[in-house]
């Protein structure tokens, strides 16, 4: 109960993060910040593997959006509203992987694995079989935990793949994996995400 609860309350924060201000979104940060401190999470490590991207959607936003010139220097400009989008949505990115980085640090992984399941389980009635779908998740989360401290590259990638494929090296730590069946407060839940969803898209 208590892990659903933080799994809904991160969701609605992930779509309030859609519609929020400059301001609002720096004292998110502020808070998360704060947090990160408190718990030792890694903070600025997240922030440094999408750094490429926040450069990105700066340069970006800056660039091309239209309106009062701030600099201008041969075919580039810089302007004040592109300047304002630019860095409130890099904010916005860096909140929603912080947040992402929240839940994972209370929920554990099992819970993740089922509510993937669960939110896939109508599709049983549209004939996908759910006993291949439980074993390929429960896999692709035991190779996330299995390659997660290996430093990877774009050089080096594809040679730590083809090695471990070689050597047969044994990746799967789950050694029986149960059957997952959503049950009626499941849906209770789906439908309030949802429900809260359309809802903050009114104000």
């Amino acid at each position: 109960m208590l892990h659903s609860l933080i799994f809904f309350a991160g969701m609605i924060l992930l779509v309030i993060l859609s519609s929020v201000d400059l301001i609002i979104n720096l004292t998110i940060i502020c808070f998360f910040l704060i947090i990160s401190i408190v718990l030792k999470l890694p903070f600025f490590t997240i922030i440094s593997k999408i750094k490429y991207f926040i450069f990105a959607l700066l340069a970006i936003y800056s660039l091309s959006t239209p309106g009062e010139i701030l600099f201008y220097y041969s075919f580039i400009s810089v302007t004040h509203e592109g300047l304002y989008f630019g860095i409130n949505n890099s904010l916005r990115i860096m909140n929603t992987f912080l947040t992402i980085m929240i839940l994972m640090k209370f929920i554990p992984k099992k819970f993740f694995i089922n509510f993937i399941i669960k939110i896939c389980y109508p599709l049983k009635y549209f004939g996908l079989n759910m006993d291949n779908l439980t074993s390929r998740i429960f896999l692709t989360f035991d190779y996330l935990d299995f390659y997660k401290n290996y430093s990877l590259t774009f050089s080096n990638f594809i040679e730590v793949i083809n090695d471990h494929i070689k050597n047969k090296s044994h990746v799967m730590n789950t050694k029986k994996i149960e059957r997952v069946i959503p049950s009626v407060i499941d849906y209770y839940w789906i439908i309030g995400f949802f429900s809260s969803f359309i809802l903050i898209q009114f104000f």
